[in-house]
């Protein structure tokens, strides 16, 4: 059994002219949805072995905050540069070769293509990730380079707003 956290990064500052999409950074409230929801999480007793973030800054940040909480290096995370512009298959393909050594991974990732994700996955009937939305799929595979659509089922659903 393997468990996906799909986790869409926390509300990032309105871009400006001078600022790319790609170095937009997290607002205040960003910053602290970010660790509540990672508070939550944690709250929750779920172990997390591996984060896997889009370079992008309000991603990294938002999967910084959450290796804070969880207590783990964040030189530990994982940064794939092709997560920024993926579409839900090449988020799939990335978690097909994720460490095997891992039970569990979040993914911090960007919409659409998270909330296609999980409805690949899950058939999960979320229309939008909100900004640090949560979404938790149990695996029934042994090995991530078994994932297939419809394999998941989603656990739970947590947003800051909920």
């Amino acid at each position: 059994m393997k468990t996906l956290f799909l986790l869409r990064h926390a509300k990032a500052a309105t871009g400006s002219a001078n600022t790319k999409d790609f170095d937009r950074p997290l607002n205040d409230r960003g910053l602290s949805d970010a660790r509540m929801m990672g508070e939550r999480l944690k709250a929750s007793g779920v172990t997390l072995d591996l984060i896997v973030s889009s370079p992008a800054l309000r991603a990294i940040t938002t999967a910084t905050v959450i290796a804070g909480v969880f207590e783990k290096n964040p030189e530990n995370i994982i940064l794939d540069r092709q997560i920024y512009l993926a579409g839900a298959p090449k988020l799939m393909q990335i978690i097909s070769l994720l460490d095997e050594s891992a039970d569990s991974a979040m993914l911090v990732a960007h919409n659409p293509a998270l909330t296609d994700l999980s409805e690949l996955l899950a058939r999960s009937g979320i229309d939008n990730i909100p900004t640090a939305g949560l979404v938790t799929i149990t695996l029934p595979i042994d090995h991530w380079l078994e994932i297939g659509e419809g394999d998941g089922n989603m656990s739970a659903f947590d947003y800051p707003k909920s």
